[in-house]
């Protein structure tokens, strides 16, 4: 379903019945990669996903990314759906956008579950996503993808689920190099969250093996949101939302029971 949301089209899911949950992926992925993960809290909610501005089937729109605008996104489909309060949950640069979300607009949003959370990159990751921006506009997006498909999921998955890793290989290559730049950029710049004024239950969940949001950095986000638990998902790394559906959906409902 296509839905225009601050001038920009936007691609959208919605599935299920009772109280909301949004879904809001990372960078360079779309709404698909939440598709195990819907299935199973579908069940008993109304689940939630869209494609970010610049990803997947959504628009672009004109002029630079930000956490801001896609959390204005964001804010325009509850709003739009007409939806009560919702769960939200953020997956990597997700996790930024459901941080901002949740202190400016803390009405609508009552818990909160940051997937491989970002807590703040130091300048060193900073100048990184910038060089990948200027990497992947001057090469291409097959310049990054092996060393990007390797890090993703864990050795594991790699081993016993090829076609997740061929998958998620396709996704990444289908991304728009000039787009996935400038989201790069955007993560770069992304500002600091006052994680002190979070006032909903936060659910932290991270992948074992994750090595982009390591553990230690979820463990920050622990520190600082005055109400969060910490679960560890077994066997997964960064893109934990397609090597675990199943357990990521159980720990998200056992949260909100």
């Amino acid at each position: 379903m296509f839905l225009e949301l601050n001038g920009v089209t936007h691609h959208y899911s919605s599935q299920g019945q009772g109280p909301p949950i949004v879904l809001v992926h990372g960078l360079g992925g779309d709404l698909h990669v939440w598709h195990g993960v819907t299935e199973a809290l579908a069940l008993h909610h109304h689940v939630v996903s869209l494609d970010l501005r610049g990803h997947g089937r959504s628009d672009a729109g004109k002029g630079a990314f930000s956490v801001k605008t896609w959390a204005q996104d964001v804010e325009a489909l509850i709003s739009a759906l007409e939806l009560p309060p919702v769960t939200l949950v953020g997956h990597s640069l997700g996790s930024l956008v459901a941080q901002h979300l949740a202190v400016n607009k803390p009405e609508s949003v009552d818990h909160l579950v940051l997937l491989g959370g970002i807590s703040y990159f130091e300048p060193p990751m900073q100048q990184a996503y910038n060089e990948r921006a200027d990497k992947v506009e001057a090469e291409g997006m097959d310049s990054l993808v092996d060393d990007w498909v390797s890090g993703a999921l864990a050795s594991r998955t790699h081993a016993k689920l090829p076609q997740v890793t061929g998958l998620l290989r396709s996704m990444f290559l289908r991304n728009d190099p000039k787009q996935y730049a400038k989201s790069c950029r955007a993560l770069a710049k992304a500002p600091k969250v006052d994680r002190s004024a979070i006032g909903q239950p936060t659910l932290l969940l991270v992948g074992d093996h994750d090595r982009s949001t390591p553990i230690a950095m979820t463990e920050e986000l622990h520190r600082e949101i005055p109400v969060s638990e910490v679960r560890v998902v077994p066997t997964a790394s960064h893109w934990a939302a397609l090597e675990q559906p199943d357990g990521i959906a159980a720990r998200v409902l056992e949260f909100l029971t």
